[in-house]
């Protein structure tokens, strides 16, 4: 969240147009409220250049709004968890375990969700089918147990767990699965710590672009005034 301060700003505006302190109030938050498509456009703009992942959830997640009482300002923010480590930059340490699991290998290179691949994890550890080594989680696959298709035994991935593991060419939703010689695939990498570095310039962005738009907003309220 950031909080630019729009006191002077409007001050000058009273001044000019000759209105009250409360006519003032309302005008901005109008005007705040008004300028939410360009402002919205804006901040779209600049996280999708800033960003490789095009969450749906960060173009509803803005918001912006002029409080109802206190110093004239302009607030924003971003209500994804999480957001503001792209903004400063920082360290993430696990929580409530040793080690960080980042998700690799996953299907198409598609984008894993959080929920999907802890309750994935979760299921596979309580099936015992996961192993760690060398700060890899491994993933030992169950092959087929008949000649069913005329393969050999121990020869092909069950089908019923590709599914699951997978999704389908036309929902990939989890791991490729590329066995190594010990028959085991790869789903995470295990890391005491990942460092985030600053990837959204949030006070240039709201300071060069969007400021402007919404004192002009403003201003074209003030003149709405009589």
């Amino acid at each position: 969240m950031i909080t630019v301060s729009i006191r002077s700003n409007v001050a000058d505006l009273v001044k000019q147009y000759a209105r009250r302190a409360d006519q003032a109030r309302e005008a901005a938050r109008r005007g705040a409220r008004n300028a939410r498509p360009r402002t919205d456009a804006i901040l779209n703009q600049e996280t999708e250049a800033a960003f490789k992942v095009r969450d749906p959830r960060m173009r509803r997640a803005w918001r912006l709004w002029v409080p109802s009482s206190g110093e004239l300002k302009l607030v924003i923010m971003n209500l994804m968890r999480g957001f503001g480590l792209h903004v400063t930059g920082g360290t993430v340490f696990p929580k409530g375990r040793s080690k960080l699991l980042i998700p690799i290998n996953t299907r198409l290179g598609t984008r894993i969700g959080l929920k999907k691949f802890q309750t994935m994890v979760v299921r596979l550890r309580y099936d015992k089918m996961t192993v760690i080594k060398g700060n890899i989680l491994y993933v030992r696959v169950p092959m087929n147990t008949s000649r069913r298709g005329g393969v050999g035994i121990g020869t092909r991935v069950q089908k019923s767990f590709r599914t699951r593991f997978q999704g389908t060419l036309k929902r990939p939703s989890g791991f490729d699965i590329k066995l190594n010689p010990e028959g085991l695939t790869p789903i995470a990498v295990l890391r005491p710590s990942v460092a985030l570095r600053k990837r959204f310039d949030m006070d240039r962005i709201v300071r060069q672009r969007i400021v402007p738009v919404v004192l002009d907003s403003i201003r074209s309220e003030f003149e709405n005034l009589r």
